[in-house]
């Protein structure tokens, strides 16, 4: 299934790499191309094929993460990672309309949006009849709401658009609109998907949809003023009654580099180290580069460069329990060996992976070449040749079900019915079990940081517990929370005279 998904996204990908707004069929009437069940998946499969841009630094995964205390890429000895200074801005919160990364991230999201409107639109001219069009169909509006949902959650009020005809300038809605026009085209169309994510892997399905509409739920007291816990509960309760997911026995299954058999990642986007490294370079999986030291290559057998670049906080890092819990493999810390166990050396001197990071852009006082700890969650593939790692990337696992609605529960006054699911996801670490007692807000976001370390989930949860604006390693306090939203791209108020900028932003 995963070799049948990449070889229909990386055709397309080829012919759509240079341009993402182009039309890709604009020789041939939509009316006359779709003729085959086939045609239609190709034509779906852009939507997938755009996906991959998403782990991409200075993509929406580089946004979320390096705005977090989980990661930063401090400027670092020989002036590496200067970058005119978007890593020290997303990380210390000082990022403006004109930041590139958050135009990436826009462009990342409204250009996914478009490929959905126009696919449906080709759809909807297309007189061929088969059993699973309508299906085709649901898949394709979920995967635009899930769009929608990233959206809305990290710029507030956007444009919404749903009809590729019209070519009018569309217009700026609320965030609650958003969420409305979200939360319906999930509900409408969430039966329509297959129920495990196995029968369409790397696809929208069943799960997908109501994990977008739990995330909804599980945030809307802080978007809004009103709670809805138990509606996450129940949108929970919806994957968890499928029956089709489970936690793996060993958490590291999940990121191995055929991971495509995880019977808990719920929706992963599908890498190959063969077949992406053609095309548009942007769209490759690669965190060994992005994180590993020049020398960390040769413990991995990796045939690559790599950049020595992103890492975590020391703060985020000590909350890990190194000698119990199984979770801090994620990281690799203190001196390094090469492939044989033999000392890692650099310039004769053994590399030593430290946690504290002497700044984060100081050009008097730069960061050193080993320090912050590494990322090594996702298995380095031995042998490894080119760009891109075949790991897929786990967008969504079934235990982010379990602790989000563990922390609905909490949140209900219910902790005692929390203390079997946070426990499931738990028995796997080496950790003891939680009591009720234990289970404290502040327990819940730091066990969340655990499990799901550079998994996209830490920006939400810092937000939703109240942390994201406090004073931490290498980031000062600020004076209002208005970083919680992103500003609204420069170059998007210029394309779009709609368009208002969030609270605090200056253009």
């Amino acid at each position: 299934m995963k070799k049948i998904l990449i070889t229909t996204v990386f055709i397309l990908s080829f012919f759509s790499c240079t341009n993402l707004d182009e039309t890709i069929y604009s020789s041939i009437p939509s009316d006359k191309f779709f003729t085959t069940e086939e045609e239609f998946l190709m034509s779906a499969g852009r939507v997938y094929s755009h996906l991959l841009g998403y782990t991409h630094y200075y993509n929406i995964w580089g946004t979320i993460t390096v705005s977090t205390d989980e990661a930063l890429s401090p400027l670092r000895e020989f002036n590496q990672w200067d970058d005119g200074g978007v890593w020290r801005d997303l990380h210390a919160h000082t990022f403006t309309p004109a930041h590139d990364n958050i135009y990436q991230t826009w462009d990342f999201l409204f250009t996914g949006i478009s490929l959905c409107n126009q696919i449906l639109y080709e759809f909807s001219q297309s007189t061929l009849d088969f059993p699973v069009k309508e299906n085709m169909i649901a898949e394709i509006k979920v995967m635009r709401a899930w769009f929608y949902f990233n959206a809305m959650d990290l710029f507030g009020n956007i444009p919404l658009s749903i009809d590729f005809a019209d070519v009018s300038i569309p217009q700026q809605k609320t965030r609650a609109e958003i969420f409305s026009f979200v939360e319906e085209e999930l509900k409408n169309n969430a039966s329509s998907l297959a129920n495990s994510p196995s029968e369409n892997y790397g696809r929208a399905t069943k799960p997908f949809a109501y994990t977008i509409l739990a995330k909804m739920y599980l945030n809307s007291e802080k978007w809004f003023g009103a709670p809805k816990w138990q509606e996450t509960v129940d949108a929970c309760d919806s994957v968890i009654k499928l029956g089709t997911l489970q936690l793996e026995n060993d958490y590291f299954t999940n990121f191995k580099v055929n991971n495509q058999s995880s019977k808990e990642n719920i929706f992963a986007i599908v890498y190959d180290k063969v077949y992406a490294n053609g095309g548009n370079w942007a769209r490759r999986f690669r965190f060994h580069q992005l994180t590993l030291h020049w020398e960390s290559t040769r413990t991995f057998g990796i045939i690559d460069e790599s950049w020595n670049g992103f890492c975590t906080s020391k703060s985020f890092f000590e909350t890990f329990d190194l000698t119990s819990d199984s979770r801090s493999n994620t990281w690799l810390y203190g001196p390094q060996l090469d492939a044989s166990g033999a000392p890692l050396l650099w310039y004769g001197t053994q590399v030593n992976y430290t946690p504290e990071i002497n700044s984060l852009f100081d050009w008097s006082n730069p960061a050193r070449h080993n320090q912050g700890v590494r990322f090594a969650k996702y298995e380095y593939e031995n042998g490894l040749q080119g760009e891109c790692m075949s790991n897929d990337y786990a967008v969504y696992r079934y235990a982010d079900i379990l602790m989000m609605k563990g922390e609905a529960l909490v949140r209900q006054g219910n902790a005692e019915l929390a203390v079997p699911l946070f426990n499931e996801v738990r028995s796997r670490t080496g950790l003891p079990d939680y009591t009720a007692a234990e289970l404290t807000l502040d327990e819940i976001y730091a066990e969340r940081g655990r499990e799901f370390a550079w998994e996209g989930s830490r920006r939400q949860d810092m937000i939703r517990f109240g942390k994201w604006t406090a004073a931490r390693d290498h980031k000062p306090a600020e004076a209002d929370n208005h970083t919680e939203l992103f500003p609204v791209p420069a170059r998007a108020m210029v394309n779009n005279s709609n368009l208002v900028q969030n609270s605090g932003y200056t253009n």
